[in-house]
């Protein structure tokens, strides 16, 4: 039986202009997350579809008078489609495909789209979960490879042998929906998916990392991620040797996870989120200024130097602060911080550099400006006096001033 969910989804399609003027040529149906979402009882917020009979440029033709056309990708190519008035997510439009063998490896294939048909495209598809169709015009439910009995028993399942030879990003797809979904990973699938590990090596860095910020955006257990990874050999092909193994990292936050992976993988965490995975130079200068915070922690004898040392590497890096992993010590100021009781940074004290111009009158060059106001940012730190208010501060500094 379908979901409420799906039904109301087909009724309206059913009603819409540019679907009838489809089916009047083709088949039409739903398939891959959206069904399976469904299924799963998740909000679905967008939509695929498979339309089985016609070429890509017969679906544009179709398509241009009902609203704004996009094709996007190369060999994959996918039609993104808006509706006239439609105020939802773009429609993903494609045609059934499968994989031809032309030569060696997992590059050696080739998309074949002539003549596919619906069973051909679902069987090409990474887990049976993902393999299931609806289609639009009279509602059948297509479930060639009983992936409705898989997530009944939150089991992930590869729908073909082939799966991981195909694309072994599907490795890490599978790890990734494990982590989100909570399923467990049927055995002889995670035996291909660990025969077939060190296939990862070939796949770019970009395309790992959008795997794994899958798991951290959408809330994945990313302890189950880190396990897997290490029992699949995943991370034999990220560090060419084995991972640590360690527990207790459920719900990790992105800049977390990344110092965590490459800390347990023994390598350089911003190195590894900079050069393998291509990762963005914000994650990867916070995930170094965590690694840095670590590295001095030990050395911070006095309360006032590691306050300083925290607010210049939160003032670089505040997302930091949201860190899970930062450790309670850290996690005691950065909650002053928050409360007001001292400040974030410099910014929130009531003087800055042109004061210290105009109380010295120009005796203090700009280059011993910053050792100043480091002074000044020591002491509010401390609370020695009333940084919030600009005449104590600005007496205050006179004093430092004065002193020099």
């Amino acid at each position: 039986m379908l979901p409420v969910r799906l039904q109301n989804i087909i009724s309206d399609l059913q009603d819409q202009p540019w679907v009838i003027s489809l089916l009047h040529k083709g088949k039409l149906f739903i398939v891959g997350g959206s069904v399976r979402d469904a299924y799963r009882g998740e909000n679905i917020k967008d939509i695929d579809l498979i339309v089985e009979g016609l070429s890509m440029e017969q679906i544009k033709s179709i398509l241009i008078p009902f609203g704004r056309v996009d094709i996007v990708g190369e060999s994959f190519a996918v039609i993104k489609f808006r509706p006239k008035g439609h105020d939802g997510e773009d429609f993903d439009i494609a045609v059934p495909r499968k994989d031809r063998k032309i030569g060696d490896g997992h590059k050696g294939f080739e998309i074949v789209t002539d003549g596919v048909s619906i069973l051909e495209d679902l069987k090409r598809r990474d887990f049976t979960i993902n393999s299931i169709a609806i289609d639009v015009e009279t509602g059948r439910i297509i479930d060639p490879f009983d992936g409705l009995v898989d997530i009944r028993w939150k089991k992930l399942r590869a729908t073909d042998k082939n799966a991981f030879i195909e694309d072994p990003l599907r490795i890490l797809r599978g790890i990734q929906f494990a982590a989100r979904f909570g399923y467990d990973i049927d055995l002889s699938t995670l035996e291909m998916m660990i025969e077939y590990s060190h296939l990862i090596k070939d796949i770019s860095g970009e395309r790992i990392m959008e795997e794994l910020m899958k798991i951290i955006k959408k809330e994945g257990n990313t302890q189950i991620a880190l396990n897997l990874i290490h029992d699949t050999g995943v991370d034999k092909a990220l560090f060419d040797k084995k991972m640590l193994h360690e527990e207790g990292f459920e719900q990790l936050d992105a800049i977390s996870f990344f110092y965590l992976l490459g800390l347990l993988g023994d390598v350089d965490p911003a190195e590894f989120v900079k050069k393998r995975l291509k990762g963005e130079l914000r994650l990867e200068k916070d995930v170094k200024n965590l690694d840095k915070m670590f590295s001095l922690l030990p050395k911070m004898r006095e309360e006032e130097d590691l306050k300083y040392m925290l607010s210049k590497i939160f003032s670089d890096s505040p997302a930091l602060m949201d860190a899970i992993i930062i450790p309670e010590e850290v996690d005691a100021i950065v909650l002053q911080m928050r409360l007001g009781k001292i400040p974030k940074s410099l910014k929130d004290v009531m003087v800055n550099g042109d004061d210290v111009k105009v109380i010295s009158q120009g005796r203090i060059k700009d280059k011993e400006i910053g050792n100043v106001l480091e002074r000044v940012l020591r002491d509010a730190l401390m609370n020695r006096f009333n940084w919030r208010d600009r005449r104590d501060s600005m007496e205050h500094l006179a004093q430092i001033i004065y002193e020099n």
